[in-house]
């Protein structure tokens, strides 16, 4: 190349300066793309919504004042939007708790709710417990007549025992959304989990394997290939009886309260590489015969340095799409394994032991399916439409200059 093959800026024309001024950095044109694909952009904002959902599940509770597990068996099946009151044992129970952790400000109560006339009690120290037996309007009421602060320490736990079901109750007279919003953190966190630790395992197996070929290639291949030859439910299945707690090296990692969780991300991680480990080993083997791999061998870079600092950048986009779409089948495979009662156990709500319990229900309460199963359909679909959005957006093929 000669001097006078060089364009220098000032010899450029002005429509060619035009567009050199209009050129966008690569992030900017990764982003337009994306923006361009309306469903994937949709399915962002849900897939944050839900995110969202997860990470503040326990603010959730506290502003609704609703429990997972607290279970009201006088109200099952209640339908959506409908008040419930607490049986008669709850109320009793937290009137008992109440006299003993305030023994004085119980004793003013029942004084002045005996001289107002509000109960009729021969026995003073009966009148909480004839007040919480009445209608909670009514109770309440009847103490904001009193207007002392006692009464509204009081007034506010009988507050609790009038409760709002949005989505109604389960068979158990347990809340259905509160219980939703605490299968979207156990369902999101094992998919998102299974997915990240898939993409890390697939990656080192791609890589090595399409990096170094001949016989490692071929030996983890033909692993890879045995994996994907089982049948993914059967073999599920079986796993999933195993006792993880007999397991020495799996005792510290399992607990009672967690072992459903820990089985079932173990479960999955080990069925959910293979895809993403072929994916890898085809990139790696296009890129080792790039001429930047025989600069930086030329230089005397080690085989780990050209494989994560060289390598493993020029793979992140293809195993950005594939860690989306594992999420949606990570979810489906878990809501499928809980339906058949060999996944997240009862009463860690999720949403597949949700569906399975609403299984023998579908007449009688068919609002108890229908819900987690829109929400595994919605969720599972945005992950598919997202994927498929960056998959548009990051295909330099598909890219708008």
């Amino acid at each position: 190349m000669t001097m006078t093959d060089i364009t220098l800026p000032h010899q450029l024309s002005d429509k060619d300066r035009a567009d050199l001024e209009k050129a966008q950095p690569m992030w900017k044109m990764v982003l337009n793309q994306f923006l361009d694909h309306k469903p994937a952009v949709v399915s962002a904002f849900v897939i944050s919504f839900l995110l969202l959902v997860s990470i503040f599940a326990n603010q959730i509770q506290s502003i609704t004042a609703l429990d997972p597990d607290a279970q009201n068996v006088a109200n099952r099946y209640l339908a959506p939007m409908t008040h419930a009151q607490a049986g008669p044992d709850v109320r009793e129970t937290e009137v008992e708790r109440f006299i003993a952790a305030h023994p004085d400000s119980a004793a003013k109560l029942q004084t002045l709710l005996i001289e107002k006339g509000i109960v009729q009690s021969a026995n003073p120290t009966d009148a909480l417990f004839d007040l919480a037996n009445k209608d909670i309007p009514e109770a309440i009421a009847g103490l904001k007549a009193l207007d002392t602060p006692e009464a509204k320490e009081l007034g506010s736990l009988f507050k609790s025992f009038d409760t709002y079901h949005l989505f109604g109750t389960d068979e158990l007279g347990r809340d259905v959304f509160i219980r939703l919003v605490y299968g979207t953190r156990v369902s999101m966190g094992v998919g998102i989990l299974v997915a990240i630790a898939s993409a890390l395992v697939g990656l080192l197996i791609g890589s090595i394997a399409g990096f170094y070929g001949g016989f490692i290639d071929a030996l983890l291949m033909r692993v890879t290939d045995g994996l994907l030859s089982l049948p993914m439910i059967p073999v599920l299945i079986v796993i999933a009886a195993i006792d993880l707690s007999k397991i020495p090296w799996l005792k510290a990692l399992v607990s009672t309260s967690n072992e459903s969780i820990v089985k079932m991300v173990i479960i999955l991680c080990l069925f959910s590489w293979m895809t993403v480990a072929l994916l890898v080993r085809g990139s790696i083997l296009s890129l080792r015969e790039r001429e930047f791999v025989l600069a930086a061998r030329t230089l005397g870079a080690k085989d780990r340095t050209i494989i994560v600092r060289h390598m493993f950048p020029n793979v992140i986009a293809p195993m950005l799409v594939s860690i989306t779409l594992g999420v949606g089948e990570s979810i489906l495979f878990e809501a499928a394994l809980s339906f058949l009662g060999l996944g997240i156990m009862p009463p860690t709500p999720s949403w597949g032991n949700m569906l399975n319990n609403a299984q023998e229900l579908i007449y009688q309460a068919p609002f108890l399916a229908i819900l987690p199963g829109i929400m595994i359909l919605i969720t599972t679909v945005s992950f598919n439409y997202l994927g498929d959005g960056l998959q548009d957006a990051i295909d330099p093929k598909s890219m708008r200059r």
